[in-house]
């Protein structure tokens, strides 16, 4: 069994995938820079690779350590909502010429490649994600938060020419995922800059009016999904390959900010703050069409909102 490449591997998502990967018995090698995470998480056994994504360099680095790689999971990338309007620049530049190494080193070693989208790359469509059949972006002189999405949307053009050329490259857009080990802070992911904040006794901050949805997904169902998506060879529907194809890791279920915020407080006792102002951008509604996932893949997400913050909030506190 060749080596499996992970970018991004030290970080939230990238660790699970890892976790998993290890479970299932393959080499796994980690290509990562620490900017999000510690290198010093990487698990035991793991070939780890300080270097960046863009750096064709990094990916040389790989290839001198295990040999070529017969499947890569390309989840490096700037994230956190907040920088999409503050990073602009830089979150474009590592998306895009992430991907571009990624595809290359794919083509030379022959492998199959997992890019890793958002539903971000579909902008302020008011549908977004349900029918998946347009993306629409705001003027940038209104503000910069499509920086991400735009890249992602970039990643996935970048995903279709490979395939016009012979490559294997699969698209995997996770959905709002949460989960043990999602970075907080001011640059995190909204679940967990909650959970800190509450662990810390500070009221939990709503932007907005909180009315704006999203469908809120555990990391292991998304994790179990990326796996999916990079082991099978075809559709276990009989539908034939999957290279090319978009898949959306989400649960329907939508929830307010606002309820996730009283779902949260009534776990941690913390109090409610509404901020009023919003992020740049910020879209009222994202729920997505998991249709083919579910069909093509064999794929749902099982585990319920209600479960997964009570197991989040139990990893905080050191609960197994």
């Amino acid at each position: 069994m060749d080596p499996v490449l992970v970018t991004g591997g030290t970080g939230f998502l990238g660790s699970h995938l890892v976790d998993l990967l290890l479970d299932r018995g393959h080499e796994v090698v980690v290509l990562d820079n620490g900017s999000r995470s510690s290198l010093t998480t990487c698990p035991d056994g793991v070939h780890l690779v300080n270097g960046d994504v863009r750096s064709p360099e990094a990916w040389s680095a790989v290839e001198e350590a295990v040999g070529p790689c017969s499947l890569i999971h390309h989840l490096g990338a700037i994230n956190g909502t907040a920088r999409f309007d503050r990073e602009a620049a830089a979150v474009i530049d590592v998306a895009v010429n992430g991907a571009l190494q990624a595809i290359k080193a794919a083509e030379r070693w022959g492998a199959r490649l997992v890019l890793a989208s958002s539903p971000e790359a579909f902008g302020d469509n008011p549908h977004a994600m349900q029918t998946d059949d347009r993306s629409i972006f705001t003027p940038p002189g209104e503000h910069l938060r499509h920086s991400y999405g735009a890249s992602k949307y970039l990643v996935e053009v970048l995903a279709e020419d490979a395939v016009h050329r012979g490559l294997d490259v699969r698209i995997a857009r996770p959905c709002n995922a949460y989960g043990p080990r999602a970075s907080a802070g001011e640059n995190g992911q909204v679940v967990a800059m909650m959970f800190e904040r509450a662990t810390h006794g500070r009221p939990l901050d709503v932007h907005g009016d909180g009315l704006q949805t999203r469908c809120f997904t555990w990391v292991g169902d998304v994790v179990n999904g990326l796996e999916m998506l990079g082991r099978l060879d075809e559709a276990v529907d009989g539908t034939g390959s999957l290279a090319g194809a978009a898949f959306n890791f989400g649960t329907t279920v939508e929830t307010s900010i606002l309820d996730l915020a009283t779902r949260i407080a009534s776990l941690t006792g913390a109090d409610v703050h509404l901020e009023g102002s919003g992020h740049p951008g910020d879209v009222k509604r994202r729920r997505p069409n998991p249709t083919s996932t579910e069909t093509r893949l064999g794929w749902r997400a099982a585990t319920s909102l209600e479960e997964g913050l009570q197991r989040t909030w139990s990893d905080l506190q050191g609960v197994r």
